[in-house]
């Protein structure tokens, strides 16, 4: 999507339509207690757009124990130490525009955690980047490209390095009725190529019905030939508009745990 905030962590180009300013966060609840967080913001300073984004996954903690082998090893003692595992994000992108034209850059910095606080815990943080293009015909369509994660690779606590996947993405995205009137019709498609060629592609259309700044979308998305995974391929979910405030929501559920993910969504643009 461009035009979007979000677009910070997926192809900086995307700013560029941004009128004045854009700014976002959503929650994610995942299964078993997962949390995912983000907030970016754009900001438009002449022929430029300057972004800032954050990312942070929380997969939980939990008090370590030491086994009491009268139990066969199944309870025992806390130790007073507690186990966690989380992954975090930070992006600066900034993007240029020239007529319907845009290109972009962004650096961003990862660092995982799993273990506890002391010495013994796993550790990776490395810096990459990603560069894009984005054409925005007005409000009517838009076509990007961009390749993430350049120069990617995460130095580990175990000495190993681990590289981090270079990605190719081209997304499209067409309304079908001019999104200033009261109707509103538009769908988008991505293509997505991460290594070792598990390419697929995500289709989503948006609908709904907008006057006077006030009104209610609707959303479903769909991945095609997407690497089995217990995720289930569509996802659905609807926002409410307030003028240059919007609320959104999603859900994905997963088919073997039975279980889904929410995720809540608030955004303002000015």
């Amino acid at each position: 999507m461009v035009g979007d905030e979000g677009s910070i962590f997926v192809n900086p180009a995307g700013m560029a339509p941004i009128h004045r300013l854009a700014a976002g966060f959503s929650h994610e609840r995942g299964f078993f207690g997962t949390k995912l967080n983000t907030g970016a913001a754009a900001l438009r300073v002449g022929r430029f757009h300057v972004g800032l984004g954050v990312m942070y996954l929380d997969y939980g903690s939990d008090s370590v124990v030491v086994p009491d082998p009268a139990f066969g090893g199944d309870r025992g003692m806390t130790t007073g130490e507690t186990f966690s595992a989380y992954d975090a994000l930070a992006v600066g992108a900034l993007a240029y525009r020239r007529g319907i034209f845009s290109l972009g850059g962004s650096v961003k910095y990862l660092r995982q955690h799993i273990g506890t606080g002391g010495g013994g815990a796993f550790t990776a943080s490395g810096a990459a980047g990603d560069v894009g293009v984005a054409v925005a015909i007005f409000d009517i369509a838009a076509l990007g490209f961009t390749v993430q994660n350049i120069g990617g690779d995460l130095r580990t606590s175990s000495g190993v390095g681990a590289p981090l996947p270079r990605t190719t993405r081209i997304g499209f995205t067409l309304n079908f009725i001019d999104p200033q009137g009261t109707t509103r019709m538009m769908v988008t498609t991505d293509w997505i190529a991460p290594p070792g060629g598990d390419s697929w592609w995500a289709l989503a259309l948006e609908g709904g019905l907008v006057t006077r700044g006030v009104g209610v979308l609707g959303r479903a998305g769909f991945a095609a030939g997407r690497a089995a995974s217990d995720r289930q391929d569509l996802v659905y979910g609807g926002g409410i508009v307030l003028h240059g405030l919007r609320l959104d929501y999603a859900y994905q559920g997963y088919d073997v745990t039975g279980t889904a993910t929410h995720r809540f969504g608030v955004r303002w643009t000015k």
